[in-house]
């Protein structure tokens, strides 16, 4: 746009304009003289070895990486990192999206390899997180597969300090055991109609319920049918079950002293490709359990 001069002198006009343009006082004019140029965006991701505190955040679930701080794993934090990774395609990657599935892929088998054993047999799950459209605008390519020690619903976070590494070897100190249940109202046998915790104990303080193994649904699209999911679901742990009991299915059947229970199989876990439920055994809350059931049999429950 012009300088306007209507309705002043032309020679008034052109004083006005070099006034403005004359040079303060103890500079050159030259604006970009010593000055550094801006420096282009990035986003630099945290190292392996590095953790992360803050939250909150649940499994399988996409999380903010705004609400994590990075810290020393030595401090109180809520995620370790174990590994990086390329993102795939030429646009951020969807939660619900093949690259997605890929990394998650990638991150599972990393946690696995870093605390030796399937991280789905402890109290533990991995932390995804992928670029989201801002970083990668700014040319980040990197997503950060983390773990976390579960609490007592197994989907959320516990703050701890120390590392993860091994947690599943040797005396496997993480390791998913026994478990006591809360949850509301009871049938007139004394089992919970719904569960809202699931505490991880050691097996000799009181408790309800015993993780038995894991079981992993085929592949396909998330059941629609919840019904139809638990149906499935419970004969496969049932088996598990019996199995571990050391009963025959028939024979599990006969006794009306101990059942099934399943978590896991959310819907933001299938569309990251894992199908695995937790399955663990099952008694009434009428009584309390001290030990494992590992091999009891046809004997009736310990006192």
């Amino acid at each position: 746009m012009g300088l306007r001069t209507k309705g002043l002198p032309f020679l008034v006009a052109v004083a006005l304009a070099a006034a403005a343009c004359s040079a303060p006082a103890h500079t050159d004019r030259d604006l970009t003289n010593g000055w550094a140029m801006l420096p282009s965006a990035a986003f630099r991701p945290p190292a392996v070895g590095q953790c992360l505190a803050g939250g909150p955040f649940s499994a399988f679930e996409q999380p903010d990486r705004a609400v994590l701080d990075e810290t020393a794993c030595t401090g109180p934090h809520t995620v370790e990192v174990v590994a990086t990774g390329a993102a795939d395609g030429t646009e951020p990657p969807a939660w619900d999206s093949d690259p997605a599935r890929a990394a998650y892929a990638d991150c599972s088998q990393k946690v696995t390899e870093f605390v030796g054993g399937d991280w789905h047999a402890g109290r533990l799950f991995p932390f995804l997180a992928l670029p989201r459209p801002a970083a990668w605008k700014g040319g980040a390519r990197t997503y950060v597969c983390g773990l976390a020690e579960a609490s007592d619903d197994l989907f959320a976070p516990k703050e701890r300090t120390g590392s993860l590494a091994d947690s599943l070897k040797g005396a496997a100190p993480l390791a998913l055991t026994c478990v006591d249940l809360d949850g509301g109202d009871l049938t007139p046998e004394g089992f919970y109609t719904s569960v809202d915790a699931v505490t991880p104990v050691g097996c000799a303080e009181d408790h309800d319920t015993e993780f038995v193994g894991v079981w992993t649904a085929p592949a396909g699209p998330f059941p629609a049918d919840p019904k139809a999911l638990n149906a499935t679901v419970s004969k496969a742990c049932f088996t598990l079950v019996a199995g571990f009991l050391g009963l025959s299915e028939t024979q599990l059947y006969e006794r009306k002293d101990v059942y099934t229970f399943w978590d896991g199989l959310t819907q933001p876990q299938w569309q990251l490709g894992d199908r695995v439920a937790h399955c663990f055994l099952n008694v009434s809350t009428a009584r309390s359990l001290h030990r494992s059931l590992k091999g009891l049999g046809a004997q009736p429950l310990p006192a």
